[in-house]
């Protein structure tokens, strides 16, 4: 099984266009909560400044993988400014907050020759400038491609130690989390987590909030109204969505939905517009 794909599929975290030009001026980024972003810097060159860090020039073809946490700010060092193109990765709030993805600053990956990202970046770009029908879908397919494929090396290169991802792709607690993505709807509980990952269960409740950030029970919660959310704007009733995603009753569903988000389900999707 491919966990990490498989959460990918079902966390439904498509790119979307956020800026393409050329960046004279410095662009400040506070980003909500919740989201992720990526830049492409094409060519011409920028300075990526963090508060408390050194300043990186990013000179020649590179991306940025920014997670919501991070503010930066990207200053042209050129006098012929810096072309780019950005992409935005929202997967809401509360999965930010209870499934920390474990990238906590901006990392950079210089686009050397030879590079496999460089034909996909390339592609992008005519997709971008062609805006032949469909445009838009193959921007966010190539966007979501570029994001895994980031993700992928900065786990395989140690820059992804901790956090939701790191655990995905853990031996151990890998199977724990991924039995909850294929299954949500099933009676979960702390024993049969930690069976799944071969641990007791004090080992593995305190190896998952070492990893992850959160408890295993938190982190299903959080999994199961993600999912809720999904279907519930998909207009799927509110009795399904609860057998769905593991509760006896849509008042059962109700109270944990208004405990994790704050609002009750038909209040929060009516603000969903």
């Amino acid at each position: 099984m491919d966990a990490l794909s498989e959460f990918f599929d079902r966390i439904q975290m498509t790119g979307r266009l956020f800026y393409a030009g050329t960046v004279f001026d410095t662009l400040d980024i506070n980003k909500p909560d919740g989201t992720a972003f990526i830049h492409i810097v094409e060519r011409g060159g920028l300075d990526l400044v963090r508060r408390g860090h050194p300043s990186i020039a990013l000179d020649g073809p590179t991306v940025l993988l920014c997670p919501s946490t991070c503010r930066y700010k990207l200053e042209p060092n050129r006098d012929e400014g810096a072309e780019i193109i950005c992409a935005t990765f929202e997967f809401g709030v509360s999965m930010a907050r209870s499934f920390p993805l474990g990238v906590t600053d901006t990392l950079v990956f210089p686009l050397l020759d030879g590079d496999a990202l460089l034909p996909v970046i390339n592609a992008l770009l005519a997709e971008y400038r062609g805006k032949d029908a469909g445009h838009r879908k193959g921007l966010g397919v190539l966007f979501e491609y570029v994001l895994i494929v980031l993700v992928r090396r900065a786990l395989s290169e140690g820059m992804i130690a901790k956090g939701g991802l790191s655990a995905i792709v853990d031996p151990q607690l890998g199977k724990a989390i991924n039995a909850i993505h294929l299954s949500p709807e099933q009676d979960w509980n702390l024993r049969q987590l930690a069976e799944l990952a071969c641990m007791s269960r004090t080992k593995f409740s305190a190896q998952f909030l070492k990893v992850v950030g959160v408890s295993p029970i938190a982190y299903l919660t959080a999994w199961r109204m993600k999912l809720a959310r999904d279907l519930m704007k998909q207009g799927v009733k509110l009795k399904i969505v609860a057998a769905s995603v593991g509760y006896g009753s849509q008042a059962a569903l109700s109270r944990a939905f208004t405990q994790e988000m704050g609002l009750p389900p038909g209040e929060w999707l009516k603000r969903q517009g």
